[in-house]
Parts: structure tokens; C-alpha cells; sequence
């Protein structure tokens, strides 16, 4: 729905005021529920098809002996991000973003979450958020101010366990995230309305259905879409069915099928229909590990776009020596009809480099030849190494290479320190840009 266009100004401060208080409630609520003891370890919420897990580790409930009916959550994190591309001026972005949650203990199969969302800016000048504030002449750092209700959901898990569903405001992140993420690194997550089952025919078959009538992107709650139409949340109707058989052998099949009705105010260009199958699993059972992945995509629904396209993604890792291991891989995104393969709603930062360079595929596609290491270095540093080589779809044009670097510390439980760096030496028409980023992450 498009603002209204007369008492522009009235409007302005009272919206000013209302971010104001909300500033003034994310920083009390914050400091609040950081000095509370016992609170409930929130972590990073992770959906893999459908079922929400803190990093793999433990599920985001309360289980049926727990004595609290509610418990609180908050996930806290202060970054400074550091963002240079050549031909704009460079970026220096601290932000602090906290949300702020209630969780149900499960009763009868039955719990509730509400979460708030809100990001502060030390400088809104400093930095381009992506052209909600500050230097539009500055590089990109999509980490805009924002409040805004980050989750309310509802879920119910019975009939002994064969199905959970799930609905409201939420978060879904699916085989990785490629294709459906929350968008994690970012400071605003990406949630999603929408009503999901998981179902769980055998111990080796999971099937995940989720019907999407909007997504709220990580654009926040200060997009003005007369001014930014690309970056409005999407609305439409849209279908996304993931299906986990564990019963092989030689690993674990999945098989995928995202039926995206994705419009806003700058059009329809991102609805899309993709379906694949990806494979993951051990050598011979053997340590060295394998990933095989295709999909195919078209235009969908009220696109404009006339294009068919393919998808591609293998890569071999094995342990190097002890606490290392190393992978090499090539991912292939193509093009058809000057449109390359589309990922609107992936969590982009973790494909294809960290200067976030290509999180919109080129017209004329992507090829991304990449190699990584992942150590344990001294203190109980975890670290990794990365470098990627980028050519289009046919390997004609380079778009140069980048190398990454990322170190992450555990203080104590709930308590992360985190550095990151990305640096792109660009070609055929990508410019170079360097990021680095500090952050600290506070989750109880």
C-alpha cells in the first residue's frame, strides 16, 4: 500500500518518535534481560526442514518437566562492519541489534513464541543502508535501523510424533539455507508469515510443506517503497515442499520443489519455480565427504521474465590432519535469455564470498570455483580459510577471485567474538571491495 502523500511532515516525526521509544525499549530490555539469571539459551534459530534447532545443538523448547510456563530470550549483537568498493566511498557501520522474545513451555504438544526485533545505528550517516539512511554514495552495508516484530508463531507437535505444524511469523531455513533462509548474518532477519506441517512418515523420511503469504526481508521497518520498491517485503502465494530420506547407504537424499510467487512494489521479477535434488554424505564410508546438488528453474506466476535455466553445486571435503579439513568445489548458477539462475529468499552471505558481491546472480550467470580450509587454531579459535575463482555461466568472462577469512572465538556459554574479512579483486565489469567486520553475540 502505497503512504499517503499529504501531512508528510506530521507523519515524519511522529514516525521519528515512535523509533525513538523503540530505541529507548530495545536498549532498557536489552540491559534488562542480560542481568535476569536463568534465562533461557535462545541461540541461533536453524530450521532443517521445518524442525527448529539451536545450531544443531539443542531444540528452541521447553520440555513438558520444565517448571516455568515462560521463559524470556535474547539474542544480542554488536558489529562494526567495515565496507569499501571501489568507485563509492567507504562505509563504517556499528549496529546493535537485539531481539528480545517469550517462550511457552510445550503443553499438550502445544507452544507459543513472540520475538522483537530491533537494530540501532551509532552513525546513520556513516554508512549506506542500502539506501533506507545515510550516504547513498557510500558501499552497501544492509544493516538499516529497524523495530519491528521479528516472529509470532504458534505450533502444535502430536499424533506421536508423525506430525508438527507450525504457524505465524517465523523463521524456515532449508538445506542450508541456498534456497529458503531467515538470512542470519544479517542484522534484521528475514522471517517469513506463513503455515507449515512436518511430517514424519518413517524413521528415515522427513516431509516439509510450507504455504508463504508474505516475506519480511531484511530491509526492516524504515522502507519507504516509494523511494525503494525493490526493497518492500513480498507478498503472494507461495509453496515450498522439501522432502530428507536417510535410508541410503552412501548418504542422505533430498529432494526440493519452490513454488515462489514473489511480488512488490518494483514488480514480479523474482517469482520463480525450482525443483532438485541434492545428495550429501560419506565416501565409501570413508571420511572424505561429498555434495551433488541440480536444480532447474523457470519464470512463474506474474513474472515478466521468459527464461528456463539450470543449477549445479558439487564439492569433496577430507580431513587434511588432525582438527583440519579441506574442501574443494565449483558451484554453477546459469542463464538464460540474459536472466540469471534467481535465489531471492536464500541466506546469500554464505555463497559465493563474504564482499557479498554477487548476492544477485549476473545476467549472464555465475561459475564459482572455490576451495576452503576449516581449522582449530590455538585458544580454541575456530578458523577458515577460503578462496574463490568467479567466471560467468560459459567461462568466458572472469569476474575475478576473493579471498576470505573467518575467526570465531566461544568467551563462555552464549558469548561469541567474531572476525571476518572479505577482499574481491574484481573483472569484466565487478568492481573490487574489501568488508571487515568485528561482532560480539550474546545469546541467553
Amino acid at each position: 500500500m502505497k503512504p499517503p502523500t499529504t501531512n508528510h511532515t506530521a507523519c515524519h516525526q511522529i514516525g521519528r518518535q515512535i523509533r525513538q521509544i523503540g530505541t529507548g525499549l530495545c536498549v532498557l530490555a536489552g540491559i534488562a534481560l542480560v542481568a535476569m539469571s536463568g534465562a533461557a539459551i535462545a541461540g541461533d534459530r536453524e530450521v532443517i526442514s521445518g524442525k527448529e534447532v539451536l545450531s544443531g545443538k539443542e531444540p528452541l523448547v521447553l520440555n513438558d518437566e520444565e517448571p516455568a510456563l515462560v521463559k524470556p530470550t535474547l539474542d544480542s549483537r554488536m558489529r562494526y562492519e567495515y565496507g569499501d568498493q571501489a568507485g563509492r566511498g567507504p562505509s563504517n557501520a556499528s549496529t546493535w541489534r537485539n531481539r528480545v522474545g517469550l517462550l511457552t513451555r510445550k503443553v499438550s504438544g502445544f507452544q507459543l513464541f513472540a520475538e522483537y526485533e530491533g537494530t540501532m545505528a551509532v552513525d546513520r550517516g556513516s554508512y549506506n543502508a542500502a539506501g533506507i539512511h545515510g550516504d547513498p554514495s557510500r558501499t552497501v552495508v544492509a544493516d538499516p535501523e529497524s523495530h519491528e516484530l521479528n516472529q509470532l508463531w504458534a505450533s502444535y507437535e502430536g499424533f506421536d510424533g508423525f506430525a508438527t505444524i507450525k504457524a505465524g511469523r517465523q523463521g524456515i531455513n532449508l538445506h542450508g539455507q541456498r534456497f529458503i533462509g531467515t538470512v542470519g548474518w544479517r542484522q534484521n532477519m528475514q522471517s517469513y508469515d506463513a503455515a507449515a506441517v512436518t511430517l514424519h512418515p518413517s524413521e528415515d523420511l522427513e516431509i516439509y510443506y510450507g504455504y508463504l503469504w508474505q516475506v519480511n526481508r531484511i530491509f526492516g521497518s524504515q522502507v519507504d517503497e516509494t523511494l525503494t520498491p525493490a526493497l518492500g517485503d513480498f507478498n503472494g502465494n507461495s509453496h515450498i515442499f522439501n522432502a530428507n530420506y536417510d535410508g541410503l547407504s552412501f548418504g542422505r537424499l533430498t529432494a526440493y520443489a519452490y513454488i515462489l510467487d514473489l511480488g512488490n512494489d518494483a514488480g514480479d521479477t523474482n517469482s520463480n519455480n525450482t525443483f532438485g535434488l541434492r545428495l550429501t554424505g560419506n565416501v565409501l564410508d570413508t571420511a572424505l565427504t561429498y555434495h551433488a546438488e541440480y536444480a532447474y528453474q523457470t519464470d512463474a506466476f506474474d513474472s515478466p521474465l521468459d527464461y528456463a535455466t539450470h543449477y549445479a553445486h558439487g564439492n569433496l571435503g577430507v580431513p587434511l590432519i588432525e582438527g583440519v579439513k579441506g574442501t574443494v568445489g565449483m558451484e554453477y548458477l546459469g542463464s538464460n535469455n540474459n536472466v540469471g539462475f534467481k535465489t531471492p529468499l536464500a541466506t546469500l552471505h554464505k555463497w559465493n564470498g563474504f564482499a557479498d558481491s554477487f548476492l544477485n546472480t549476473p545476467a549472464s550467470g555465475l561459475t564459482d570455483l572455490y576451495g576452503r580450509i576449516d581449522c582449530k587454531l590455538p585458544f580454541d579459535v575456530s578458523g577458515s580459510f577460503r578462496y574463490h575463482q568467479f567466471w560467468d555461466a560459459s567461462l568466458d568472462t572472469s569476474f575475478g577471485n576473493e579471498f576470505d577469512v573467518v575467526m570465531t572465538k566461544e568467551i563462555r556459554k552464549g558469548v561469541l567474538l567474531l572476525a571476518k574479512a572479505g577482499l574481491l579483486q574484481g573483472g569484466g565489469g565487478v568492481p573490487d571491495v574489501n568488508r571487515a567486520i568485528l561482532e560480539m553475540n550474546f545469546k541467553f
